[in-house]
């Protein structure tokens, strides 16, 4: 069988003594020359695998060396693995011509193989023309509109198979697909690296049919061979209230059509942050900004509720940063999303705003009323006596 073969030098068309720089030169003219997707003349496919198999050796130090020495006996295919299966190739003609190369090969995959078994296989990914039936999307609400609810239309782009090629991206017209001729149809090729345990072996994706095994030659007129046609939908989306940053709402039957049926489609809430509220389960903090005098006084204020602005009554002596608290202004808990009580509470923290300005006769009826000692004040004056003594 080898003696049927070319002289590995003949075939690139160099010398014995050529360097690796002139065997690569020589290696890609020839492979861009003859490569079936730029050369469709009959025998280029097989003059391309004999520049791949004659590459394969003569780059390869050591294989070289045993060529050099014995001859195509040397490096038979059975040592070697050749007939389209080898890496090296695969990954510098994904580099010199966009191809993105089949990954695989170096330390991480000698590494597996050492300690953990002789070959590895890396998973196929799934066809470039297949697509999940589930959707998932993102929408935006105000923190007012997570505690009350609210209905919001969406406009996104689903998936359907195409109803002309089932899927396939291929026209009807027969030949539209064949076998891939990288991998022979497996959809992965064979890589092998010497280290020093010996040969690894391991499969990687075949970076022509991305794994499925078959190229398209001819694409579907509908579809242009992508297997699927994009549709825009339109839903309203309720959103009740209570509803937490980072829920997901999930709706069946509203996702990508696929050959099995139609996915779902999954809505993730994203809580905006409000200056004014936050939230702590199902209660509601917030702080109430009062006049000085009205909490000592007491009296009506104003205060902030997600339901909108509330007058309560303020009782006297109100202490500034003292909590207030409002009862079922919280979350309504309609869904039974929060355990314990049915509503939350609103619970508030008073905050004293700056004195507004008040005329010479306010300020003396302040000061009147300002005679009597302040106990906090007078304990706090001896506090520092003593620390000073």
């Amino acid at each position: 069988m080898a003696n049927n073969k070319r002289d590995y030098y003949e075939v690139l068309g160099i010398s014995k003594s050529a360097s690796p720089d002139d065997i690569k030169k020589a290696f890609r003219k020839l492979a861009m020359q003859y490569h079936p997707d730029k050369n469709k003349e009959a025998g280029a496919e097989a003059k391309f695998k004999e520049i791949n198999e004659a590459y394969e050796v003569l780059s390869d130090e050591h294989k070289k060396q045993m060529y050099d020495q014995y001859g195509h006996a040397g490096v038979n295919e059975g040592a070697q693995g050749f007939g389209g299966q080898g890496g090296g190739f695969e990954d510098i003609f994904s580099q010199m011509f966009g191809g993105g190369g089949s990954g695989g090969g170096g330390f991480e995959d000698i590494f597996s193989q050492m300690f953990g078994g002789g070959q590895r296989r890396t998973q196929k990914p799934k066809d470039s023309k297949s697509f999940s039936g589930d959707i998932n999307a993102r929408i935006n609400i105000s923190f007012i509109e997570s505690v009350i609810g609210v209905t919001k239309t969406i406009k996104y782009k689903i998936k359907k198979t195409c109803d002309v090629c089932g899927g396939t991206g291929a026209s009807k017209e027969p030949g539209s697909i064949k076998t891939c001729p990288y991998c022979n149809g497996k959809g992965y090729v064979v890589t092998q690296q010497r280290t020093m345990m010996g040969i690894m072996q391991s499969e990687q994706v075949c970076s022509h049919c991305h794994g499925t095994g078959k190229i398209i030659t001819k694409p579907c007129p509908k579809c242009g061979g992508h297997g699927f046609l994009e549709a825009e939908e339109t839903l309203s989306i309720v959103i009740e209230p209570g509803i937490r940053h980072g829920e997901t709402i999930k709706y069946s039957g509203k996702g990508n059509v696929t050959k099995n049926g139609a996915g779902s489609l999954f809505i993730q809430i994203s809580v905006q942050q409000s200056p004014i509220f936050q939230r702590n389960g199902n209660e509601i903090h917030a702080k109430a900004l009062v006049d000085p005098l009205t909490a000592i006084a007491g009296g009506k204020i104003k205060i902030p509720t997600p339901y909108g602005v509330k007058e309560v009554d303020l009782k006297p002596n109100t202490a500034n940063n003292e909590k207030v608290t409002i009862p079922g202004f919280g979350i309504k808990n309609l869904s039974k999303r929060v355990l314990g009580k049915a509503n939350g509470d609103l619970i508030l923290t008073v905050v004293y705003a700056a004195p507004k300005k008040y005329s010479k006769e306010e300020i003396e009826k302040i000061k009147e009323l300002n005679q009597q000692p302040n106990k906090d004040v007078e304990n706090y004056i001896k506090l520092i006596e003593k620390e000073l003594k």
